[in-house]
């Protein structure tokens, strides 16, 4: 069955992670393995829509709202270490087996925390531009990234027209013009939920996994659109030298929202990687 949008909204669900109102949505049929899936910086987990429905007849898939994020609650200390504990309560709210993590950007830094401090809890990650190796150049981080969303230092966001906000969330793609009008009224939603994005910026500046990536033993496919202007594809070479087992798939005409841009590639590489 050929998928066309506007896709359907996923089901969406609450549960309590660490004191925090946890929302998730949930496609597929409970199977024995888990795909859960983490979103990046000013998104949401319906950033997964496309994804979740291409993959939802063979997987079971989660994706939870980040704290902070779409309709889960904010937390503090708003930091690497202290999400992976509510990433772990989220594991055990639902009673979760082994998980395959799926992690875009800022989720991909998360997933792989998380399998860092979890080894038993992980089989395998897929991890889609992840802003593994940003704390060592912060400073470009904060211009690239942080000034295209609006913010202008590391502890606020100033408040953009509408006009500015449409023309920044398109920023990230590679051609947006091949992108449904749907995606771009699901991505304005997302940024005006976004209440945590300054405190991502802070949290990947000032956290590290380089000098760690050598201890995870699990497999890992990285995903990269050849044309990313957040988070650069040379990252992918330089994480191949790091990791133990990884494949790495370069997608040519996309930036760095592969999983909308390129979203039928990436779930066969998902497909095929998982089995």
């Amino acid at each position: 069955m050929t998928l066309s949008y506007p896709f359907p909204a996923l089901p969406r669900f609450e549960v309590e992670a660490l004191d925090i109102k946890t929302a998730y949505y949930a496609a597929g049929v409970a199977n024995g393995r888990p795909l859960v899936l983490l979103h990046g910086m000013s998104t949401s987990a319906d950033s997964f829509r496309e994804l979740m429905h291409e993959l939802a007849a063979d997987h079971w898939l989660l994706a939870p709202d980040i704290p902070g994020f779409g309709y889960s609650s904010n937390t503090t200390p708003y930091h690497v270490p202290h999400l992976v504990e509510w990433l772990a309560a989220f594991q055990e709210a639902l009673d979760l087996p082994e998980m395959v993590m799926v992690g875009h950007s800022f989720g991909g830094l998360l997933a792989t925390q998380f399998a860092l401090t979890y080894p038993e809890a992980v089989s395998q990650m897929v991890l889609v531009a992840p802003a593994l190796l940003r704390a060592e150049s912060y400073p470009e981080l904060v211009k690239r990234v942080g000034f295209s969303l609006g913010l202008v230092n590391l502890g606020s966001a100033i408040s953009q027209s509408k006009v500015w906000v449409k023309r920044q969330i398109k920023a990230p793609f590679f051609d947006p013009d091949k992108q449904d009008e749907s995606v771009w009224q699901r991505r304005l939603q997302d940024y005006d939920l976004s209440r945590a994005s300054a405190n991502v910026l802070k949290a990947t500046a000032f956290h590290s996994v380089r000098p760690s990536l050598s201890q995870i033993a699990d497999p890992v496919c990285l995903i990269w659109g050849e044309d990313d202007p957040v988070v650069p594809v040379a990252d992918a070479d330089e994480l191949a030298q790091l990791l133990l087992d990884v494949r790495v798939h370069k997608l040519a005409e996309c930036g760095h929202i592969p999983i909308l841009e390129q979203r039928q590639a990436v779930a066969a590489i998902v497909r095929e990687f998982v089995q």
